[in-house]
């Protein structure tokens, strides 16, 4: 009987592996982030399936949205329509009015930050992390 660890998955898809992994990671972080801001509104559904098909829908019309509009416009132009699709998203999906979805995405984007210095802290070392928010 073969049982495989993790490690042994990643090491033999090499660096695809461990590409794969960051994203599953990230996807994740990002879902229990817009849970928390979806929450803090009070919006529907709020368990942790409809969150992650809400964050994975927003994340796959962001990357086509903003690419698309890239091709033509400034990328900024990209990035405030997609901004847009994702509060009717959330509005829609998680029964919150406009407002409500505008605090559940400002607390998700939040929690990104906190999440991407905590993450800077302990994988870049303390004084490493520090330097680079300080500079």
């Amino acid at each position: 009987m073969v049982l495989l660890d993790i490690g042994d998955v990643i090491n033999a898809l090499g660096g695809i592996g461990i590409l794969i992994l960051i994203i599953i990671l990230t996807i994740i972080l990002l879902t229990f982030a817009l849970q928390l801001g979806i929450k803090a509104v009070k919006g529907e559904n709020t368990k942790l399936g409809p969150v992650f098909l809400t964050g994975l829908i927003m994340i796959m019309i962001s990357a086509i949205v903003s690419f698309v509009f890239g091709l033509f416009l400034p990328t900024w132009v990209g990035s405030v329509v997609s901004l847009i699709l994702e509060l009717f998203i959330i509005k829609a999906r998680h029964k919150t009015t406009f407002l409500g979805a505008l605090g559940a995405l400002i607390i998700y984007i939040i929690m990104i930050f906190v999440i991407i210095i905590i993450l800077m802290f302990v994988f870049a070392g303390f004084l490493t992390a520090l330097m680079a928010l300080l500079s």
